[in-house]
C-alpha cells in the first residue's frame, strides 16, 4: 500500500554487521511509492525499484508498517520522489548509531533518513532525530503499526521474474550519471535532478551544457521501454486480445486505471512547472523538460483512455 515502511535485513556481510553492532533487527528502510514500486537509498545513492523484484532471504527478515495518515503519505511520497539521484552518505549511515550529524552531509541521503525525514516533513514525527536513525527505530516508532499478512513465499516463475533484466536499473545508472556530469559543472550542491533545475534558474550559464548532457544520456527516452514491453497498456484492442475472462479484464482495467491516474497526475504537475520556467526564464533545459514531460502525459491520457474504455464496455 502507498506510504507503507518496508523495513529488511540479508545474510549479507554488511546487514548482519550493521544488525550486531546496533543491536537491530533490521539494517535497511524502504518506502513503497506506488502500487508495485518502492524508493530508498543505498550505496547507489536515491532510486526507485519494483516490489516484484524484492526478495528477502528469510521471512523473518522483514517487517511493514504503515503510518495511518494519509495526508502526511502523500508529502512523504512527494518529498522521497523528489530525492532521486542524491548520493549516499556513509559517514552518516554509520553515525547514526551514535547521533552524530555532520551538517556537511545534510543533503545527502541513507535509507533511515531519508524515510524518516520524508515523514516528518509530512507532519508525522516518526524518531527523535530523522537526519540520525536507524531502521529499527522506525520498526519501534510509536507512529507506526504493523501490516500482517503481506509476505509470502515466492513462486519459482517470479523469483526468475525478480533476477530478469531489471529496466529501473537502467534508469538508475542514467540518473546517476546526468548527475555526475552536472556536479563536474556545478559542484556537489547538485543532489538530485530538483537542484539542477534550481541551480539554472538562479545562473543560466551552464544551461547549454547541461542540456546537451540529457541530450546524449538516453533520460529523454527511458519511457519507450515501458511502451514496448506493454503495449496493451496504450491500445484498446491490444487489451482486449489479453487472454483474461471479463472479471480477469475488469479487475486488471481498474487497476490500470488507478495507475494511469497517478502518473498524469505526478507528468502534468511536471509539466506545468516546466512551462512556467520555459516562459519566465527562456532555459533550453526547462524547453527540453517540458517536451519531455508532454509527452509523459500523452502517455499516461492514452494509458488512463484505454483502461475507462475497458471498462464502459
Amino acid at each position: 500500500m502507498l506510504g507503507d515502511i518496508i523495513l529488511t535485513r540479508s545474510n549479507e556481510k554488511n546487514s548482519s554487521l550493521i544488525c550486531k553492532i546496533t543491536n537491530s533487527n533490521f539494517s535497511h528502510a524502504i518506502l513503497c511509492v506506488g502500487e508495485s514500486s518502492y524508493i530508498h537509498s543505498d550505496f547507489h545513492g536515491v532510486h526507485s525499484g519494483n516490489i516484484q523484484r524484492l526478495l528477502i532471504d528469510d521471512p523473518k527478515y522483514v517487517k511493514v508498517v504503515r503510518v495511518d495518515d494519509p495526508i502526511a503519505i502523500e508529502k512523504a511520497i512527494s518529498y522521497a520522489r523528489s530525492q532521486i539521484g542524491t548520493t549516499y552518505s556513509k559517514v552518516s549511515a554509520v553515525n547514526a548509531f551514535t547521533k552524530i550529524f555532520t551538517k556537511m552531509d545534510a543533503k545527502r541521503q541513507f535509507c533511515s533518513r531519508l524515510v524518516a525525514t520524508a515523514f516528518e516533513l509530512g507532519g508525522v514525527k516518526l524518531v527523535e532525530n530523522s537526519y540520525a536513525c536507524l531502521p529499527q527505530e522506525i520498526a519501534d516508532s510509536m507512529f507506526v503499526h504493523e501490516v500482517k499478512d503481506c509476505i509470502y513465499q515466492a513462486e519459482s516463475a517470479e523469483i526468475e521474474f525478480a533476477k530478469s533484466y531489471d529496466p529501473i536499473k537502467k534508469q538508475v545508472e542514467i540518473t546517476n550519471n546526468i548527475l555526475k556530469s552536472v556536479r563536474k559543472l556545478l559542484g556537489d550542491k547538485i543532489q538530485s535532478l530538483p537542484d539542477i533545475t534550481s541551480a539554472l534558474i538562479a545562473d543560466p550559464k551552464y544551461d547549454t551544457e547541461i542540456t546537451d548532457i540529457f541530450d546524449s544520456s538516453g533520460y529523454l527516452t527511458m519511457w519507450e521501454y515501458e511502451q514496448e514491453q506493454n503495449p496493451w497498456r496504450y491500445n484498446i484492442n491490444l487489451f482486449k486480445a489479453l487472454p483474461l475472462s471479463e472479471s480477469e479484464r475488469h479487475a486488471l482495467a481498474m487497476k490500470e486505471l488507478a495507475i494511469a491516474n497517478k502518473q498524469l497526475d505526478l507528468y502534468k504537475n511536471n509539466f506545468e512547472q516546466y512551462f512556467y520556467i520555459k516562459e519566465q526564464y527562456g532555459l533550453k533545459y526547462a524547453r527540453q523538460q517540458f517536451f519531455l514531460y508532454k509527452k509523459l502525459v500523452e502517455n499516461s491520457l492514452d494509458h488512463k483512455f484505454t483502461a475507462e474504455n475497458i471498462l464502459g464496455e
